[in-house]
């Protein structure tokens, strides 16, 4: 599969995934109440986040037919 996510998208990804990663573990751990959303949730959407930033791939993107990676 093609890379369609680019530089600038696939780092905020990252950071983004972190983010939410350190939310979860927070979760986990009691010391933050999140009122609909687990902590387990939050962990995959996180590591989806850092996965897609890692690999510079989307599948929602190519399902739309999205491409914001300048050519390599």
């Amino acid at each position: 599969m093609k890379r369609n996510v680019g530089r600038i998208d696939a780092v905020a990804r990252i950071v983004g995934g972190v983010a939410i990663g350190v939310l979860a573990l927070l979760v986990a751990t009691t010391d933050v109440s999140v009122p609909v959303v687990s902590g387990v949730g939050l962990a995959i959407a996180g590591a989806v986040l850092v996965v897609e930033g890692a690999t510079r791939r989307c599948l929602l993107y190519r399902a739309l037919g999205i491409d914001r990676c300048p050519v390599d």
